[in-house]
């Protein structure tokens, strides 16, 4: 057989081979390869209908409470700006996911499926009882004494006050920093990227906090690699809101420390600083101290190592449909095989 033949039978095996058009530059501008918005677009849409839906919610209430603005960051008026915030984050990204994405509202992360009761309840013992260590080895280690408040019927008092102000700021972060965003960045990119990218503002939104420390912005920001590994070995909210929440509640309200450097009044304890800043976090609190540091250190290591969290079977299930949602490409329509040269691994475990 000579070269030619040679070359004849090559090109009738090109010629067999189906024509696969390539999308156009338009389309891979506003498309992924697995025909998905891409992020930034997502994104882009988000911040409007978050936007839109806020100033919607917030100027009839305008007529009613005027002066919400000026009010005091710790008062039940300025508790409104939290409310108006929740709304728009939770109602922006249901909107996105069921009308611009088209996959249903429980892949928010705030489903009623089996097990959402068991990790809000998990999230709202970890922040007492985490915190509670610490305090314990400040007290044992000299660092810090504590004393019953004086009144304890004001402390009580003004407890349901400080539930309610921690529970709508936590839901407010955890809303924009591993809500929507987050799951739009980890769409083609890996979750470690899309993780990343958003601890940083959510850093950066605590560095001019009064009396920040570099440890406390560091400890800032590992908190946040915590609380974006509780969503992605869960893949819902719940956890990451209860132990956020139940953090800030327990160092300031039951212990008595500054909440990243925001004092509070009527504590249930008052603390008594007798160490060293670097211990006690000095006036930044407990997210200021070195033990918070070691603490997060190893809670990132544990958890990334030996992940003791997972999604429930049915939260699971929910995302098996959705395998593009990070990054894998989409199942053969003739086989059902996957792709697995790209993007993360479908088992929704890890960080």
């Amino acid at each position: 057989m000579d070269s030619n033949q040679n070359v004849g039978v090559d090109v009738d095996a090109l010629e067999s081979e189906p024509f696969i058009p390539q999308p156009s530059l338009i389309k891979r501008t506003f498309r992924n390869r697995f025909g998905h918005w891409r992020a930034g677009w997502r994104l882009l849409v988000y911040a409007i209908a978050v936007f839109g839906i806020g100033k919607a919610i917030s100027s009839p209430l305008k007529l009613f409470f005027p002066d919400v603005p000026d009010s005091d960051f710790l008062s039940w008026t300025h508790t409104l700006v939290w409310v108006v915030g929740n709304l728009a984050l939770l109602l922006g990204g249901l909107a996105l996911l069921r009308f611009f994405d088209r996959r249903p509202p429980a892949l928010l992360g705030l489903g009623f499926s089996s097990g959402w009761l068991r990790e809000l309840v998990t999230g709202l013992v970890a922040g007492p009882v985490v915190t509670g260590a610490l305090v314990l080895t400040l007290i044992l280690s000299g660092s810090v004494s504590l004393s019953l408040s004086p009144d304890l019927r004001a402390s009580f008092g003004a407890f349901p006050f400080y539930l309610v102000l921690f529970t709508l700021a936590a839901a407010v972060e955890e809303f924009v920093f591993r809500g929507y965003p987050l799951q739009s960045l980890a769409e083609g990119s890996r979750r470690w990227i899309a993780g990343i990218l958003l601890c940083l503002p959510f850093t950066l939104g605590h560095a001019n906090n009064p009396d920040v420390t570099m440890i406390g912005v560091a400890n800032i920001f590992l908190a946040s690699v915590v609380l974006v590994i509780l969503y992605f070995q869960t893949r819902r909210l719940w956890l990451p809101i209860s132990f956020h929440l139940s953090w800030n509640l327990a160092q300031s309200w039951l212990w008595g420390f500054d909440v990243s450097g925001i004092k509070i009044d009527n504590q249930l304890f008052v603390v008594t600083p007798t160490g060293a800043d670097l211990m006690t976090g000095g006036e930044f609190g407990l997210e200021g101290s070195i033990l918070s540091t070691i603490l997060f250190v190893a809670v990132v290591v544990w958890f990334l190592l030996k992940p003791i969290l997972h999604p429930t079977a049915e939260v699971a299930a929910l995302w098996a449909r959705y395998p593009t949602g990070f990054g894998i490409p989409p199942a053969s329509p003739d086989t059902g095989s996957r792709v697995q040269d790209v993007g993360p691994p479908t088992a929704p475990q890890g960080g």
